[in-house]
Order: structure tokens, then C-alpha cells, then sequence
């Protein structure tokens, strides 16, 4: 038994692993033969748990459990907005995928582009920045932009 607890003898039983090699080049490719564990993407739970042998690949399992999320987006004036986001495989998950499939991600997306491109222009405007650096103008043109916005928005727009 004394001799069970020598490190040679632990090493000759593969209980102790000395590595010889670098860690990287040490390392064995997994094997092809792998099982892929799926989490739950639907609101609903399954009525009754289902193993499926057949799904081999990413896509195999979105097109069979057709996943979906319920979203509720809150817009600019507090009121909610539901949508149902659809994905049918993992790249729909990226920021520019999930705002093209959401129409209400779609639309702030644009009113930023709009925004930022407005604000880019505003920055360039030699003439603003001139009219802007004289208080009475600057109030002046702040009164004027009032003003259109109440018409545009008693015209309903």
C-alpha cells in the first residue's frame, strides 16, 4: 500500500499528469461526435419535454423550435410598444439584425440617422454658428423654430 502513494506509481496509473508539451500544443481537437444542449427560446414552456436526435446543427434546431421572444419596447412618449421577435438562426441575435427584424427598432434607428445627420449639418453651418453666437438672433431663431413646430404639429405631421 506504501507503495500506491509514491508519485511514480500514481503517474504509471494516470493519476498524476505532468504536461511535457506547451499548454496550446498540449491540447486535443474535441471530437466530431458532439451533443448539443438547447435552451428554452419560446415564452410558452414545452407541454411536455421533447428529445430530438436528428438536429445536427444550429440551423436544424431553429427551424425545428422556430424560436420567438414577446418584447415590450417603451417609445419616447411612455406608451408601450409589443412586438414578437422571430430568429431563425444565431446571426439574428446581432444589433443590426434585431433592428432590421423589429419594426419599432427600425424606426428609432432611422429617427437617429435623421437626428445625427440634422446635428451634422448644424455643426458645418457656418452661417448658424454666426447667427447663433448673437443672443437677440439666437432668440429670434429659437422663437421661429417654436413656431414651426406648433404649425407642424396642429397640420397633424
Amino acid at each position: 500500500m506504501s507503495g500506491f502513494t509514491d508519485n511514480m506509481e500514481l503517474r504509471k496509473n494516470g493519476f498524476i499528469y505532468e504536461a511535457t508539451e506547451a499548454t496550446s500544443e498540449s491540447m486535443a481537437m474535441l471530437p466530431m461526435n458532439r451533443t448539443m444542449f438547447i435552451g428554452q427560446f419560446t415564452v410558452a414552456p414545452p407541454a411536455k419535454p421533447k428529445l430530438d436526435y436528428d438536429l445536427d446543427s444550429p440551423e436544424a434546431v431553429f427551424k425545428f423550435y422556430e424560436p420567438k421572444a414577446k418584447v415590450e419596447f417603451q417609445d419616447e412618449s411612455g406608451n408601450s410598444v409589443n412586438e414578437t421577435l422571430e430568429f431563425k438562426n444565431v446571426g439574428q441575435f446581432t444589433k443590426k439584425s434585431l433592428t432590421e427584424n423589429s419594426d419599432y427598432l427600425r424606426m428609432v434607428n432611422e429617427k437617429k440617422a435623421e437626428h445625427d445627420a440634422f446635428a451634422r449639418k448644424l455643426q458645418s453651418n457656418k452661417v448658424l454658428q454666426k447667427l447663433l453666437t448673437d443672443p437677440n438672433k439666437k432668440k429670434a431663431y429659437i422663437t421661429l423654430l417654436q413656431a414651426l413646430i406648433q404649425e407642424l404639429e396642429s397640420a397633424g405631421a
